[in-house]
């Protein structure tokens, strides 16, 4: 008996709930700076900080030349020197996007499904889009080696080219997405007979937050086309005539743009 008794109060012993340690929050600072590294580890999150960092540069290297300190300093060609150094650490950053733009060429290619149900337009201009993205890496990839002297070739040259095919892939990328949206309003007008037809395709309607992701995009491309502009050669539109601040304002607001887009991609 005696023994049972043992044997049961150390049943009831064991069955006791174990205190468990309470789990240790991370801080409110721990957790923000895990935010930032996990997001500048990422592509897309290092390339969009060092573009609103370099564009930055840009604007107060204008802003330095209208005080007699900045003057006297020189601190105007410290900071455009900031603006290249930045520039040229995208270019590094781009060095393996080839990769990229032939993965989503080749992938259009394949889509028979989706090349027939385009529109004859919007099938041209994306190919057009497609082969300004493929040419422009290894023409900035040649202008690159022409600087260094590695190539013996003339690297203005390429890099002219290069601006020219990113000036296209903008261009044609801001008449996709404005298509979108066009797509997008055309598609509320018809709404009612669009609810009526039973044989219609409901995988062809636009929702609102493709409508605004797409005007987005055409937004901060068309800037972007507005700055490859000024760097065409003289006499072409604008080219030449904006000042440094102010290709730094249209390309801060182009980042922020790019900031708020890669924000939503990766919520």
């Amino acid at each position: 008996m005696a023994a049972n008794k043992k044997s049961n109060s150390s049943k009831e012993e064991s069955k006791k709930a174990v205190p468990v340690e309470p789990v240790k929050q991370e801080s409110f600072i721990l957790e923000k700076l895990s935010v930032i590294t996990d997001n500048l580890e990422t592509y897309q999150g290092r390339d969009t900080v060092i573009t609103l960092l370099h564009y930055l540069a840009l604007i107060i290297a204008d802003l330095c030349t209208y005080f007699r300190w900045g003057r006297k300093k020189k601190l105007s060609k410290l900071f455009i020197n900031m603006f290249i150094q930045l520039s040229s650490c995208r270019v590094m950053l781009r060095i393996f996007d080839d990769f990229s733009a032939i993965r989503e060429c080749y992938r259009f290619y394949k889509n028979e499904k989706l090349k027939k149900t385009m529109n004859p337009y919007v099938k041209w201009v994306t190919t057009i889009n497609l082969i300004f993205w493929i040419l422009y890496n290894p023409f900035e990839h040649l202008g690159w080696l022409g600087e260094l002297k590695v190539l013996d070739v003339d690297h203005e040259s390429w890099y002219f080219y290069t601006n020219i095919a990113w000036a296209g892939g903008l261009f044609t990328s801001v008449l996709l997405n404005f298509n979108v949206v066009v797509l997008y309003y055309m598609q509320m007008e018809s709404k009612a007979k669009r609810e009526d037809d039973k044989n219609y395709d409901s995988s062809k309607i636009i929702s609102k937050t493709q409508m605004t992701q797409s005007a987005l995009i055409a937004f901060r491309d068309f800037l972007d086309w507005s700055i490859a502009i000024h760097f065409m050669p003289d006499g072409f539109l604008w080219s030449g005539k904006l000042h440094y601040y102010q290709v730094g304002l249209i390309g801060m607001c182009s980042s922020l743009c790019r900031v708020h887009a890669y924000v939503i991609n990766r919520q």
